[in-house]
């Protein structure tokens, strides 16, 4: 067998065709490729939906270093918080730089009026590297009905 010496090995395969031996790394290459993809791409956030009820009892018996992130307009936060809650706008244009500012560290109690706006700031969060997120997913509007008290 004569070879050029620019091309590459040769092996056989199935019914005796050639194939250049690169291409048998190809599906090594291949796999590997995909899980590195999902690796990345998997998501590091552990974020979690908290009832009311939930975060009540959170806040009654809170870990160590709890943040509690209101993401309502400041005039909502007057009207009543959660106890210890710091307000950050989520539509008040520092927003991300305010998240970005933030320990990673720290586990997060989330909220806003509804849940809706609360659902994109845990977006943020989880861009910005904040990993222990706990959403009060029904939002303020549902602790209030559940007669749970507020700071003003």
């Amino acid at each position: 067998m004569t070879r050029h010496p620019h091309s590459l090995p040769a092996v056989t395969g199935h019914a005796g065709n050639r194939i250049p031996a690169a291409l048998g790394l190809l599906p090594g290459v291949l796999a590997c490729i995909l899980f590195c993809v999902l690796l990345w791409a998997a998501p590091a956030a552990q974020a979690k939906d908290v009832s009311v009820q939930e975060a009540a009892a959170l806040l009654r018996s809170p870990p160590e270093g709890l943040l509690v992130l209101d993401v309502r307009t400041p005039g909502e936060f007057r009207q009543g918080h959660l106890t210890g809650a710091r307000n950050l706008d989520f539509f008040g244009g520092r927003f991300d730089l305010d998240v970005a500012a933030l320990p990673k560290d720290r586990p997060v109690l989330l909220y806003c009026r509804t849940g809706q706006r609360s659902a994109g700031a845990q977006e943020a969060l989880e861009q910005a590297g904040i990993r222990n997120i706990l959403h009060m997913n029904q939002g303020i509007e549902a602790w209030e009905k559940a007669g749970l008290p507020l700071e003003k």
